[in-house]
């Protein structure tokens, strides 16, 4: 009796959805959350696309591109798993079709691929700009020069395995649970010490005497780590609450955490141009010096730290 009851749980909850299976049964308001979420994916593709290939071609390499070309990379998947998420629906809608699971759990299983990815990318920035604040001399003498290059390696390697489980035991078993263990993860982990990095940072930003501010670099991590945590909320709250609590698995909670992912995806390359930007001479300065800017690294803290250390 257990098994039959955990089994039809599991059975039925993978049978939800984010949007209602059958034709004619969405809410107008559905439709448009979507149009929405659509063109912000539409904006953010090439937005991230411009960053990839600048960042991959044009920029001169640091200890932060890196994480930020992966960064970028990570978004494109996450607005193209988006995408591909409600130009299905809408398909199967205008078709009188039904779902086919297979693809459905595909494109999901592409986005929690590329979401879980940026999250642990922007957790591992945020720690990484923690050691370069708070311990300059040893990020500078001790850190491996290909550091960035591996572990953003290491990242892509795990979350993919991870990925080809889940939609593996899916296809195979029916077993839907796994995913929202990785956000379960993402909540209660990798969230905490990204928040508690940010706070670190923004805090010692405020300490700091105005001439040993850090620098474009430094305002450039700090919005785009604030922007995650504000963004990134609803997608962990709504995936995580929908498996316990009935009221939660909602189309519009859905779609509304959907568009919060998606404006989290878009904004970064914004924030990069915004920050780089040259106020006075905006129309002499090219895209690839502003972009410069926003990732150039400030090395003037450590340098009088060390100064003072060898005296």
């Amino acid at each position: 009796m257990e098994y039959n009851i955990s089994h039809n749980g599991t059975e039925n909850f993978h049978n939800r959805t984010s949007l209602p299976e059958h034709r004619g049964t969405t809410p107008l308001g559905v439709f448009l959350m979507i149009t929405v979420t659509l063109l912000i994916c539409l904006l953010g593709l090439v937005g991230n696309g411009a960053t990839i290939w600048l960042l991959r071609f044009h920029i001169k390499r640091n200890n932060v591109t890196p994480y930020f070309l992966n960064l970028s990379i990570a978004d494109f998947g996450v607005l193209t798993g988006l995408s591909a998420i409600d130009i299905y629906w809408l398909i199967a809608e205008v078709s009188h079709t039904e779902y086919a699971d297979p693809l459905k759990s595909l494109f999901r299983t592409l986005f929690l691929f590329m979401y879980s990815t940026g999250l642990c990318i922007l957790t591992t920035i945020s720690i990484d700009r923690c050691l370069a604040v708070f311990f300059p001399l040893w990020y500078r003498f001790h850190r491996f020069p290909q550091t960035s290059t591996i572990v953003c390696t290491i990242i892509w390697i795990c979350n993919f395995l991870f990925s080809a489980l889940h939609i593996t035991l899916l296809l195979t078993t029916g077993y839907y649970l796994l995913r929202f263990y990785q956000f379960l993860l993402n909540a209660l982990f990798l969230t905490p010490v990204m928040t508690i990095s940010t706070a670190a940072l923004s805090l010692k930003a405020c300490s700091m005497p105005s001439h040993h501010k850090q620098g474009k670099l430094w305002t450039t991590i700090l919005l785009t780590l604030l922007f995650f945590l504000f963004f990134a909320f609803p997608m962990n709250a709504v995936q995580y609450l929908s498996l316990y609590l009935p009221q939660f698995d909602n189309p519009y909670l859905y779609e509304y955490a959907y568009i919060c992912s998606s404006l989290n995806s878009t904004i970064n390359p914004l924030i990069y141009f915004l920050v780089g930007r040259d106020k006075k001479r905006p129309s002499e300065v090219k895209i690839r010096m502003i972009f410069e800017k926003a990732f150039k690294e400030e090395e003037t803290h450590g340098e009088e730290l060390e100064a003072s250390v060898t005296t």
